[in-house]
């Protein structure tokens, strides 16, 4: 701990600056011990829980990008404070004994609406490569075309779902840092397969001209997974949605728009106070497609690849 500074005052400094920002960004918790293959950094004004890990390829967690991964989390007080600390960051990876390679990435999760760091970690060579969303229960429906029907899924679309999921798994790659490995599809396939077994599991299909042509996908519900969600939104409960896919030749037929008015009618009713999900930032269909159903940035995921 350097002279004079506390975690808490750091901590204070911290929630002081975010919370005009947004008030829907829950204040930050104080930063655990470090443990194995973590460290905590410090400067003046700001400190941050350095995670370093190797995902193995063979993991399903391997397509989100290079295996080589070094995430921080900080806190701050301001702009300054926070390029004190990645100044201080890359000190440390460049001088590591595992330094970083080619197939490596840095990673920080920051507030989007707090756009006075936007210009800091630029700076520094990050790269809003994602951004997660929300919305909130009873914002207002899209209304739906009415030539599609959109159901909950039942294990006999199985094949179907992993198909479209396989579908929107190939664009992410296509415009942000995602990678398809060889084990992708059989380990998407092993999830949704476990996904089916629950009574009733968060995905949906839309059928049109009797054909299942989309797809809509959440997360199953865990204690680990609200504990977490509960750091990025100030709701309870909430959703985490990860895929929605409509088939190559059959889009800007409103069939993206009945999905979303049905999966989001049915959170709505189910109780769920929000609804999150990440997309590439620099998804063409994306953005615009959400932010019309009422939904908006919370946090952005900035990285930098390589690391170091």
């Amino acid at each position: 701990m350097l002279k004079g500074q506390t975690a808490e005052s750091v901590l204070a400094a911290h929630r002081d600056r975010l919370r005009p920002v947004d008030r829907m960004i829950p204040e930050a918790e104080a930063l655990p011990e470090p443990t194995d293959g973590q460290e905590l950094l410090e400067v003046d004004g700001a400190q941050g829980l350095l995670t370093h890990a190797r995902v193995d390829a063979d993991a399903l967690e391997a397509v989100l990008g290079p295996l080589d991964r070094w995430e921080l989390t900080p806190r701050v007080s301001g702009p300054e404070e926070m390029a004190a600390l990645l100044t201080r960051w890359q000190q440390y990876m460049e001088s590591h004994p595992e330094r970083p390679g080619a197939d490596s990435m840095a990673a920080v999760e920051w507030p989007s609406r707090d756009v006075a760091m936007t210009r800091v970690l630029r700076a520094f060579g990050f790269v809003p490569e994602f951004v997660m969303i929300g919305r909130l229960k009873g914002t207002d429906l899209v209304p739906e075309s009415g030539q599609v029907r959109v159901r909950r899924a039942t294990p006999e679309d199985s094949e179907a779902v992993c198909e479209l999921q396989m579908v929107e798994t190939r664009f992410d790659a296509a415009v942000s840092g995602a990678v398809e490995r060889a084990t992708t599809e059989a380990l998407l396939r092993e999830e949704i397969a476990a996904s089916f077994k629950l009574d009733e599991p968060l995905i949906w299909v839309a059928e049109y001209e009797g054909a299942i042509v989309g797809m809509h996908r959440g997360e199953d519900f865990s204690e680990p997974q609200q504990a977490w969600l509960a750091t990025k939104i100030a709701a309870a409960p909430v959703a985490h949605l990860v895929c929605q896919a409509v088939k190559e030749g059959y889009r800007s037929l409103g069939i993206g728009t009945s999905l979303a008015h049905h999966v989001h009618a049915d959170l709505d009713a189910m109780g769920i106070g929000a609804a999150v999900g990440y997309h590439a930032m620099f998804n063409p269909i994306s953005t615009p497609f959400w932010h019309r159903h009422g939904w908006r940035p919370y946090w952005n995921r900035w990285m930098r690849t390589p690391a170091a």
